[in-house]
């Protein structure tokens, strides 16, 4: 399926083998071709650090706005106005996973390369390929885990069989093949590291380890995090997690031949080495005392002039108002308030004369009188008005 992919990176081991004549150097070249490749990534994942770096004051002053608060809808606002200022600067906290995201594929390229490398770096079709597993089966040669390794062993081993098997089922002499032999010195890299039973490849899935572990700590120096990621490396959680990864790295140096392995170190190394090339070219800032003062008055700014923006909400109920918030005076308002002042009035009067009904001292007449004497002043004022 992704044969387009897995033939031209083959080619480019023989290639690398044509002059140096080890398959095992031709695959550390070929990590160093694809780090070379893989660097504008890294440049942008640096970059992207930097732009999140000098946006880091401004990210304090928005939690330090919200300092304290623990429920968690203070804590969805400050993540809310977090973003908002991140969309507003044009900044996208996922852009720099791609490098980390693509090691895994191109680890997946080399094993298949390496485990199948008559079809990917000698160029021998499948179907040759099916009739000289056949042949070997037949005569009792053990393959081993890997079919295509194994036969390029035995085509390699120059015996009578493989010679005949060659002879009959490929296009030209074994030599001109150039049959990959994957050795450090005298030591073969081809099989699977294992304990059970134990064999000195055991060593390379520690070295695994040791190197990505070491890989992790030493770019953290190098690479941006932002102040609450650096609280969250801290917890045990994240510590387990950190552990994990190399961890699982050895595991899978474990299912493949220890070739991989040694590639798999020989990637963090250069990984390592690049990381520190980059953080010279393109370093980070740091934030200061200062940037962090004049973030938070220049998002306290910002903050007021949204709030301006914003339409005034005033209560319900008038007496919330303030007095220049109150509109003007108009005349239906004033008969209005007047009819209400008078129904008071009543209402007060109505009170008395109750507490005088019950003490019989009631007289309703005077009061009658009061009223309409009060109605005819107000009458006439109105009028000379």
């Amino acid at each position: 399926m992704f044969d387009f992919l897995l033939k031209p990176l083959g080619y480019v081991i023989q290639f690398f083998y044509s002059f140096t004549h080890s398959y095992l150097l031709s695959v550390l070249l070929f990590a160093l071709v694809i780090e070379i490749i893989l660097s504008p990534l890294q440049i942008k994942q640096q970059k992207t650090s930097i732009k999140q770096a000098k946006l880091a004051p401004k990210v304090k002053a928005i939690q330090k706005k919200y300092a304290g608060r623990t429920d968690n809808v203070s804590k969805q606002k400050m993540q809310q106005e977090t973003m908002d200022l991140y969309r507003e600067e044009g900044f996208n906290p996922a852009g720099g996973c791609l490098p980390l995201l693509i090691q895994l594929p191109v680890i997946l390229c080399v094993w298949r390369i390496i485990t199948q490398p008559l079809k990917y770096i000698c160029g021998i079709s499948a179907e040759a390929v099916t009739n000289l597993t056949n042949m070997a089966k037949n005569v009792g040669v053990n393959l081993g885990t890997y079919t295509e390794m194994g036969l390029s062993n035995w085509l390699r081993s120059g015996s009578q069989s493989a010679q005949a098997a060659a002879a009959h089922f490929l296009d030209k002499p074994i030599a001109e093949y150039r049959l990959p032999e994957f050795k450090l010195f005298s030591l073969d890299l081809s099989p699977n590291p294992s304990i059970n039973p134990i064999n000195w490849l055991v060593i390379i899935p520690v070295l695994v380890f040791l190197a990505m572990w070491g890989s992790m700590v030493i770019m953290k120096k190098f690479t941006y995090q932002a102040p609450e990621a650096a609280e969250a490396q801290n917890k045990i959680s994240m510590k387990i997690m950190n552990l994990a990864m190399p961890a699982l790295s050895t595991w899978f140096s474990f299912q493949m031949p220890a070739v991989v392995g040694v590639y798999w170190i020989f990637r963090n190394i250069l990984s390592v080495g690049e990381r520190f090339l980059i953080s010279k070219i393109f370093p980070i800032p740091k934030m200061t005392d200062e940037e962090i003062a004049k973030a938070e008055k220049e998002y306290g700014g910002k903050m007021k002039e949204r709030e301006a923006n914003k339409p005034p909400v005033r209560s319900l109920h008038r007496i919330d108002w303030d007095d220049d918030e109150l509109p003007p005076p108009t005349p239906d308002t004033e008969e209005e308030d007047e009819e209400k002042a008078e129904e008071a009035e009543k209402a007060e009067e109505t009170v008395a004369e109750e507490k005088k009904a019950g003490s019989g001292l009631l007289d309703r007449a005077p009061m009658k009188e009061d009223r309409k004497e009060k109605k005819e002043k107000k009458e006439k004022k109105n009028r000379k008005e």
